[in-house]
């Protein structure tokens, strides 16, 4: 049994004659689902490693596949959030003159998870589900929980307020979350020292900082200069891409970053001839316009780091573009009617328009998607999810009872406080303020629902796909809707009570609803 679970007290063991027949009978529920559920199998592990499917995808039908680099082809370390953080704060404190002694709060890593919402009217962090509802016990305040009395007051009836109205963006991206530091960092020093200050200047002033850190070239120097501390090898790149090659596929590669940083990296993961892998590189390509603008193509000239005057009439294999469209570059390269694969990282930068708009199929990207499932696959998480499903069954089908019995009002409350506390212990897992990047408690998060929406597949790392064959065709499972199956772990909670049941062969005083006759 999980951990959790040795820790949280019997209270029940108490002396059964002074309470209700009513309250004995639920006693005797619950500790048989306890014993029962502890010897049930959990569900099984999954491999941090594999292919996930949103939509039915058959790679037999791919000829060309395009790459973004930041996060996709390049993994970082999360060294590099770090980095981000003080270079981003130094320029805060230098160019628009804030406290110089932020920078004796220490950047904490483990703070934020992307995909949080920053409201720029109460510079409050906060996790949202795919209902717009707002997960009371992930909205902080600097570095400081509120309490669900403050959400309340500050969003009534923890919904997402009007977007239109109030400036409220999500922190979607990875290099986003040194930006989320950042902003909890400066309110939680100005709040500790009571100073006054705008809310909306101070996401205008960060946002430009963490900008100018890549803008400006000095993010790309920093990492060049220590290529070990902040890319990953990538281990399998080089084997894939040589395997799509040898199999006749066209390669591009589409990235808002410079040439010179993206040509430092490649020649760390693949060598100094990375770019015989791909027919077309584009690079600067100001995505998401790239997708939707009509900017033209300008020749880059690596040897000489400049951008050459002539009009761009056709694409050459091998060259070196930069700006574009996608437009162009699909009629110039030949792409219409070929099957596309798009990997990407930005579920809105990189994924959205060639799904939406050009049908193309896309790979999401998901560096932190090994790590969550490494949690997932953890004794102390897999028996704590178990009980919990069974708990809120036996919660669920048992409230009536209470309803005129104190003693039983009495150990439904305690059920419910067991619950909650469970809740909260499983997200703690993942992370101790935001919890996982994927759900909050039982609902998908607004991220995992866009992430549903605009990738076709997803993995945590391109090489992942070296599992599969260039013709396999990932399908997607059929998902249980709310009416056909109430609980989605393999380990039915309604089938391990009737075993229960069965076992005391009680009958309490309420019975579930009859089930009506199709």
């Amino acid at each position: 049994m999980s951990l959790l679970l040795r820790r949280i007290p019997l209270v029940f063991h108490v002396a059964t004659a002074s309470k209700s027949s009513q309250a004995q009978s639920l006693i005797r529920i619950y500790e048989s689902a306890r014993e029962a559920c502890a010897k049930f199998s959990p569900a099984p592990r999954v491999d941090p490693r594999a292919v996930f499917v949103n939509n039915e995808l058959d790679l037999g039908r791919i000829d060309v596949y395009g790459f973004d680099y930041d996060y996709t082809l390049a993994v970082y370390t999360r060294d590099i959030n770090e980095l981000i953080y003080k270079l981003a704060l130094r320029r805060l404190i230098s160019q628009f003159k804030y406290p110089s002694g932020l920078l004796e709060l220490p950047y904490d890593r483990e703070f934020a998870i992307r995909g949080l919402h920053f409201d720029v009217q109460s510079s409050c962090l906060l996790k949202v589900d795919a209902f717009s509802q707002i997960q009371a016990g992930a909205v902080y305040r600097g570095r400081r929980k509120l309490s669900v009395a403050e959400v309340k007051n500050l969003f009534p009836g923890l919904c997402l307020p009007d977007l239109e109205a109030r400036q409220m963006p999500q922190l979607v991206d990875l290099f986003s979350l040194p930006w989320a530091g950042l902003l909890s960092t400066v309110v939680h020093y100005c709040d500790a020292h009571n100073i006054v200050y705008d809310p909306k200047c101070l996401y205008d002033d960060s946002a430009e900082c963490v900008q100018q850190v890549h803008i400006s070239g000095e993010l790309y120097q920093k990492v060049g200069e220590n290529l070990e501390s902040y890319i990953h090898p990538n281990e399998g790149l080089k084997e894939y891409l040589e395997l799509l090659n040898s199999a006749g596929k066209e390669l591009f590669v589409v990235t808002n970053s410079p040439y010179k940083f993206i040509n430092v990296g490649m020649t760390y993961m693949l060598g100094p001839e990375w770019r015989k892998y791909f027919e077309y590189i584009v690079v600067s390509a100001k995505k998401p316009t790239f997708f939707h603008g009509r900017e033209p193509f300008r020749l880059y000239d690596p040897e000489a780091d400049v951008i050459r005057f002539e009009k761009v009439n056709r694409l050459e294999e091998g060259s070196v573009y930069c700006r574009g469209n996608i437009d162009e570059l699909s009629s110039r390269a030949g792409f219409k009617g070929k099957g596309v694969l798009y990997f990407g990282d930005h579920i809105y930068t990189d994924l959205a328009d060639p799904i939406l708009r050009l049908g193309w199929r896309t790979a999401a990207v998901v560096p932190e998607l090994a790590r969550e499932i490494r949690t997932q696959n953890n004794d102390a998480y897999r028996r704590s999810i178990q009980w919990l499903e069974v708990l809120t069954t036996i919660i669920e089908e048992y409230q009536a009872n209470a309803q005129d019995d104190p003693d039983s009002a009495e150990l439904m409350e305690d059920w419910r406080k067991e619950r909650a506390d469970l809740r909260d212990y499983v997200k703690s897992l993942f992370n101790p303020q935001f919890g996982s990047l994927f759900r909050t408690f039982h609902n998908m998060t607004h991220f995992s629902r866009r992430l549903n929406r605009l990738s076709d597949v997803y993995t945590s790392r391109v090489p992942n796909m070296l599992k599969y064959s260039l013709n396999h065709c990932f399908f997607p499972r059929r998902n249980a809707l709310p009416h056909e199956n109430l609980h989605s772990v393999p380990v039915n909670a309604d089938h391990m009570v009737d075993i229960v049941k069965q076992k005391e062969q009680i009958r309490h005083d309420t019975p579930p609803a009859a089930s009506v006759p199709a």
